[in-house]
């Protein structure tokens, strides 16, 4: 599996937007091994790594919105989706394997942000930090927006990060 960069798009990119990258990805050997040989444990793990809470308060997300709940169900979905292959090590080998994150960022025409976790302990914002570089040398106007949550911002953070997006997105 390859990153194919918007450059490779010519002009038809007009914004580029990562959440909760990093790169190097590197994924730790516990849990490449867990996910190989007991995917449903290596689902806990992430679930619980890439969360800043594992109970956020009613107001956050609505009544009765319980995301751990919700992603460990959409984990064993995808677990299940697929009796021929372990997609859940394959997409792990993938981000632990990728290289030319630098390269590829180097090649990007449009803008770029980034929206990352400060609480992410899947891909921290330090981690986050070759590809902000990449895309600032590489010329294109960057951003960085960080939110108080972990690796989930789109489910622990739906407002923020869909604020991000859209002012992101407004601007040529």
């Amino acid at each position: 599996m390859r990153w194919r960069p918007p450059a490779g798009m010519g002009a038809r990119a007009t914004h580029l937007v990562l959440v909760g990258t990093a790169y190097p990805m590197k994924v730790s050997h516990a849990l490449l091994e867990t996910s190989l040989h007991e995917p449903t444990k290596a689902l806990t793990m992430i679930n619980v790594f890439s969360r800043s809470t594992l109970a956020a308060p009613p107001s956050a997300l609505g009544p009765g919105t319980w995301v751990y709940g919700a992603s460990m169900a959409l984990g064993r979905r995808v677990l299940a989706s697929n009796t021929t292959a372990n997609v859940f090590h394959r997409g792990f080998k993938a981000c632990d394997s990728y290289a030319g994150g630098e390269a590829a960022m180097a090649q990007v025409l449009c803008p770029v942000l980034f929206v990352l976790g400060d609480q992410d302990q899947m891909t921290s914002p330090k981690a986050a930090q070759t590809l902000v570089q990449a895309a600032k040398s590489a010329g294109v106007r960057t951003e960085t927006v960080r939110i108080a949550v972990g690796h989930h911002q789109m489910t622990e953070a739906p407002e923020e990060t869909l604020s991000a997006l859209r002012q992101f997105l407004g601007k040529p």
